[in-house]
């Protein structure tokens, strides 16, 4: 039986004035740099809790401490270089971070719930996604849903989403979360199979 848990914080605008500079300086110099990269405060704060999210999970499961031995695959899927056989993924958007750490290939993103647009739609969609969201009452939900299906197994697969546009995503692959403002999707193709699967708070 294959074991995925998932830590997830939805709730990240609570967080306190400073954070940015009193955590930054723990993390290892890459993800010093990755979180560098990004404008917003908000982005910065999810790429460092993020992290946060992962050396929590990797040490509740298995016991690992603080590490920065990561590899990346071609398209830039990290690997933990000297334990193969433990995969994670993480993904954030506005007020959500969310972290999967399994022993099967998984993949898992969350993304916020915005105005849908059909002409987005029909670049990224399979016909029936667009027929979906067609007759759809809540076509942003639906989007916002079937875009996190995509990344998510993009992700897993360790390949650019756009390697996945206008295809079908098995479904019996994924699993979701959704709350009012985000939409939430983890892939893995084991889970057709009987796979154990935890979602935990911060």
């Amino acid at each position: 039986m294959s074991n995925i848990w998932i830590y997830l914080i939805d709730n990240l605008s609570g967080e306190d004035d400073g954070f940015i500079e009193e955590n930054m300086r723990s993390l290892p110099k890459f993800r010093q740099e990755q979180c560098a990269r990004y404008r917003c405060d908000s982005d910065k704060r999810a790429c460092i809790v993020s992290y946060q999210l992962l050396l929590k999970g990797l040490q509740e499961q298995y016991g690992l401490g603080a590490s920065g031995d990561f590899t990346y695959g071609s398209q830039g899927k990290p690997y933990l270089k000297d334990y193969p056989h433990i995969f994670f993924n993480l993904s954030h958007c506005r007020n959500g971070v969310v972290c999967a750490v399994a022993d099967t290939a998984v993949g898992i993103d969350i993304q916020d719930i915005r105005p849908f647009s059909m002409e987005v739609a029909r670049r990224v969609c399979s016909e029936r996604e667009i027929s979906e969201l067609s007759i759809s009452e809540e076509p942003a939900r639906l989007f916002c849903r079937i875009w996190t299906e995509k990344e998510s197994y993009a992700k897993a697969e360790g390949i650019g989403v756009a390697a996945v546009f206008r295809q079908d995503i098995p479904r019996r692959w994924t699993a979701h979360r959704e709350a009012v403002d985000y939409c939430m999707t983890l892939c893995c193709k084991e889970i057709q199979d009987e796979v154990k699967c935890q979602i935990i708070g911060k």
